[in-house]
């Protein structure tokens, strides 16, 4: 781990993005949930310090995956897809994220937050209430992760690219 991101920890939002597609992998049976975290954590080494990443990530996962247990949701996979859209793109269920800041970058480390799994946990059950009731809405259909190009750091780590070599084969 590079000494220029010690104690920088991912901002809340990051974080958020990080558990729930750490959930969308889990929930599509690639590998189990300590190595879809431990391999995210290693990616996200490069932009901040994951001392307590891992840990956090996977009580994260726990609650979120244990909120969706417990209710209906009729399409999982979107309803975590749409949580990463509306992530990157409100602050809240009314207030647009403003990705452009006059200074610095939003996806700056910070220090870490002791809640930060519970409010993962919390805004991840506010959304999903807010999109059942019809306050808040699902990922637009023409919508990629390569469309954000504001937090384009972030998001090639969380979508990778598949290799071309992979690509061929499944042409085959």
């Amino acid at each position: 781990m590079s000494t220029d991101n010690s104690g920088k920890c991912p901002p809340q939002f990051v974080f958020e993005l990080l558990v729930a597609q750490a959930a969308r992998l889990f929930l599509q049976e690639h590998e189990s949930a300590e190595d879809i975290v431990a391999h995210l954590a290693v990616d996200f080494g490069e932009l901040y310090d994951i001392e307590y990443l891992r840990e956090d990530m996977l009580q994260g996962m726990e609650r979120i995956l244990v909120f969706i247990d417990s209710v209906k949701i009729s399409d999982v996979d979107l309803m975590l897809l749409s949580f990463i859209w509306f992530t990157a793109n409100y602050e809240s269920l009314t207030i647009k994220r403003k990705k452009k800041t006059l200074f610095g970058s939003p996806l700056k480390g910070k220090p870490r937050e002791p809640t930060r799994v519970l409010e993962t946990a919390h805004a991840f059950k506010t959304y999903a209430y807010a999109v059942g009731s019809a306050k808040a809405a699902v990922k637009p259909e023409d919508w990629e992760p390569d469309d954000e190009v504001e937090f384009a750091p972030v998001f090639e780590l969380l979508f990778p690219k598949p290799d071309e070599e992979e690509e061929e084969i499944k042409v085959r």
